[in-house]
């Protein structure tokens, strides 16, 4: 008799690996079925800027004082598509895609860091000429202009984080013996590739449905079916729990944290972690709206960042900016 519980977990144990098994190859047949487009066709003369042998896409448009926009993970410059004409009016609006994500190269870096991000970003806005500038970070985007912030406090005027990734912890250290190559991969491309859960996705980063419009839907999807996607994401993915911590104590522009009140993706915990963490910090909910609160609510969105983006000087004090919480 003692011998069937063995038996039984044997079965369980070949039958779960059997079933991962399965789920690695269904990933993968799923990334050759979906990435079936070269980068050139559908770059259409995009703006590039070569920089290590990796080209970066770049979105440029507007005069006057630098807003550097940095996108998050599985996202590309079209996160940016009604911010971007708002920032013109009176700014020069530069949008970058990260090595991997929408129309820049999928090649393999050397390091997919969050680290490795910034010095990227760091020599980019050089090459284009950009000494000092304000950043927005949406999502991983906010982690990495946190991080940008700490390494070149020179660089950054003030920040705006769109509904932010943390960026220490982004991988909890109990995951983090499982987190390896075919895990994040299948992980990778069941988010891109299979239907019903990008849909169930892109569906919880938004309040109203209506706002997946076939336009959206058309913007979302159009990087992603590029050969090598699944890679390149797969690899930063990897690399999140490589950089080490940042200490938010040290980052002393004036910070806007932009929150739509909805968000699961990144909900309201983050936020207040940041606020609490930063010495010159704000956050500013807007209801009825989630993750995608650029896309969903842009005019309460852009309002809120260039209201902030015209102020000379912090709003108020170190203690008093944390105890502001404002809704739009």
């Amino acid at each position: 008799m003692g011998i069937l519980p063995t038996k039984r977990l044997l079965l369980y144990g070949v039958g779960l690996s059997a079933a991962l098994g399965a789920t690695y190859l269904y990933g993968r047949r799923l990334t050759r079925l979906n990435e079936t487009h070269e980068l050139d066709e559908i770059r259409d003369g995009s703006s590039l800027i070569d920089v290590d042998g990796v080209r970066v896409h770049y979105v440029e448009s507007g005069k006057g004082p630098a807003v550097v926009l940095l996108h998050g993970m599985g996202a590309s410059t079209f996160s940016f598509r009604r911010t971007i004409p708002a920032l013109a009016e009176s700014r020069c609006a530069v949008a970058l895609d990260l090595p991997g994500f929408g129309l820049s190269d999928r090649a393999r870096l050397k390091d997919a860091s969050l680290t490795g991000a910034v010095r990227l970003v760091k020599q980019v806005i050089e090459r284009l000429g950009i000494e000092r500038a304000a950043v927005i970070g949406h999502s991983m985007g906010g982690a990495i202009a946190l991080r940008f912030a700490e390494a070149y406090p020179n660089t950054v005027e003030r920040l705006v984080l769109v509904s932010s990734a943390l960026p220490n912890g982004i991988i909890p250290r109990w995951v983090r013996p499982f987190w390896r190559g075919p895990l994040v991969r299948t992980m990778v491309s069941f988010a891109l590739h299979n239907e019903p859960f990008r849909e169930y996705l892109w569906r919880s980063g938004v309040a109203d449905v209506s706002t997946l419009s076939d336009e959206v839907r058309r913007g979302l999807r159009r990087p992603i079916v590029v050969r090598g996607t699944t890679e390149a994401i797969t690899s930063v993915g990897i690399a999140l729990f490589r950089d080490r911590p940042v200490d938010l104590s040290r980052v002393h522009q004036p910070v806007l944290l932009l929150w739509g009140e909805g968000d699961r993706w990144l909900d309201l915990r983050s936020a207040r972690a940041l606020l609490w963490g930063l010495p010159d910090a704000r956050l500013q909910i807007i209801p009825h709206a989630r993750h995608m609160v650029l896309e969903e609510r842009p005019e309460e969105a852009n309002a809120a960042i260039l209201s902030f983006l015209r102020e000379r000087e912090a709003a108020a004090a170190p203690e008093a900016a944390r105890t502001a919480v404002l809704e739009v």
